[in-house]
C-alpha cells in the first residue's frame, strides 16, 4: 500500500507493531521506497536518553540502508519536541531525507516539517486507506502494548491445575528413565512428540496437559529445542507461531523458556518483532541465563533482519545435530529443574 498522508502514517503503524503506541518514538526505515524498518523506543526524557536512542536509531538506518524515513512521537508537543528536534538535527548530514516529522496524541497531530496549526489537526485513524488495507491483509492493533503482552500470559483455571500434576508426572517418568534410557530414545521421542503436537495444533486438535507437560520436558533438551527449531522449514511460520504460542502459556515455570524461544525465532522469521520480543520476555523470565533467548535478543536489539534467518542452511543445521548426537551423547539428555519442597521447579 502506498503512504502518502500524515494520517497514513498514523494509521499504519499500530498494525505494524500490533498495537497502538503511547510516550513513543516511532521511525519507519524506507530504502527505494519500500518500508525496510519499523523501530519503537520509549519516548526519551533528557538529553541522555536522547543521544542513546538518536545512536541506535542511526546505526539501525545505516545497517537497513534507509534513504527516507518518517518519524513520529506519540506525546504531547511539549513532550515530543525535544527527541524530535535533535534527531532532525543529526540526521541533517547523514543524507537520510525526512518524508514526516509528527506529533501526535489521540485526538490530534502536529507536522513539523510544514508548521501547520498550532491546536493541531484532528485525524481519524479508520478513515485512512493504510487501516484498511491493514485489516484487509490479516493485519490487527490491540489498544495497547500491555495487551499484546497479555496474549503470551500463562493461562489459568482447571487447565492450569491439570498441566501442573501432568509436569510433576513427566518429571517424575523422565527422572526414572534418565539412568537407563538412550540419548538415542531421547531424540527420537523428543521428535516424536513434536510432529505430534504439530499434527494436532494443525487440524485444531486439543493437545492435551499431558502432552504439554512430556513435551515441556523433552524440551529442556537444548538438542530437541534445536531440531524443533529446524522444523521452520517444514511446516509454516503461522504454524509454529500458533503450536508454541500455546505451549508457552499453558508450560510450567522453569518449562517455558524453550518453548517461548522457539515461538520468538518463528516470530522473529516472520517479521513479527513485537511478538518476538515479548515471547524473549516470557522466556528470559523464566530462565534469565537461557542462551538462545539472550542472542535473539539482541539481533532484534540490533534489528538484524529477519533474512539472517532465512540465509540459514536448516537441512545442514539438522544433519549437524544428529552428528552431534552421536559425538556428545549426553547433550541430548533433558536437564530437569529442580523440584522445591512444594514440588514446584527452582
Amino acid at each position: 500500500m502506498r503512504l502518502s498522508h500524515p494520517v497514513d502514517y498514523l494509521a499504519i503503524v499500530p498494525y505494524l507493531l500490533g498495537y497502538h503506541p503511547t510516550l513513543s518514538l516511532v521511525i519507519l526505515a524506507f530504502h527505494d521506497q519500500a518500508l525496510v524498518n519499523a523501530m519503537r523506543h520509549d519516548l526519551p526524557y533528557g538529553p541522555h536518553e536522547t543521544r542513546d536512542v538518536i545512536a541506535t536509531s542511526l546505526n539501525i538506518l545505516s545497517r537497513h540502508e534507509a534513504d527516507e524515513i518518517a518519524v513520529i512521537g506519540y506525546g504531547s508537543p511539549d513532550q515530543t519536541a525535544p527527541p524530535l528536534n535533535s534527531l532532525q538535527e543529526a540526521l541533517s548530514p547523514t543524507g537520510v531525507q525526512i518524508r514526516q516529522l509528527l506529533s501526535c496524541t489521540q485526538k490530534r497531530y502536529w507536522s513539523r516539517l510544514d508548521m501547520g496549526s498550532e491546536d493541531g489537526t484532528p485525524y481519524d485513524l479508520t478513515t485512512s486507506a493504510a487501516a484498511v488495507g491493514a485489516v484487509m491483509a490479516g493485519l490487527s492493533a490491540l489498544p495497547d502494548r500491555a495487551a499484546f503482552g497479555a496474549t503470551l500470559a500463562p493461562i489459568d483455571g482447571p487447565d492450569r491445575e491439570a498441566v501442573r500434576q501432568a509436569t510433576r508426572t513427566a518429571r517424575e517418568r523422565a527422572a526414572a528413565l534418565l539412568p537407563t534410557a538412550t540419548p538415542r530414545y531421547w531424540y527420537d521421542e523428543g521428535l516424536r512428540q513434536v510432529h505430534e503436537a504439530f499434527a494436532r495444533s494443525v487440524a485444531d486438535q486439543p493437545i492435551t496437559p499431558e502432552q504439554v507437560a512430556w513435551l515441556g520436558v523433552l524440551l529442556t533438551s537444548k538438542v530437541i529445542r534445536d531440531a524443533a527449531m529446524t522444523l521452520l522449514g517444514t511446516y509454516a511460520e503461522p504454524a509454529h507461531i500458533k503450536l508454541w504460542g500455546e505451549i508457552t502459556r499453558r508450560a510450567e515455570p522453569g518449562y517455558v523458556a524453550a518453548p517461548a524461544t522457539l515461538l520468538a525465532f518463528a516470530a522473529y522469521s516472520s517479521g513479527a518483532g513485537t511478538l518476538a520480543r515479548v515471547a524473549l520476555d516470557r522466556a528470559l523470565s523464566d530462565d534469565p541465563r537461557y542462551s538462545m533467548a539472550t542472542l535473539l535478543e539482541c539481533g532484534l536489539n540490533h534489528a538484524a533482519p529477519p533474512s539472517v534467518i532465512h540465509k540459514m542452511n536448516i537441512a545442514d543445521m539438522g544433519e549437524e545435530i544428529e552428528a552431534q548426537i552421536e559425538r556428545y551423547p549426553h547433550s541430548v539428555l533433558p536437564l530437569l529443574p529442580e523440584p522445591t519442597e512444594d514440588g514446584e521447579p527452582r
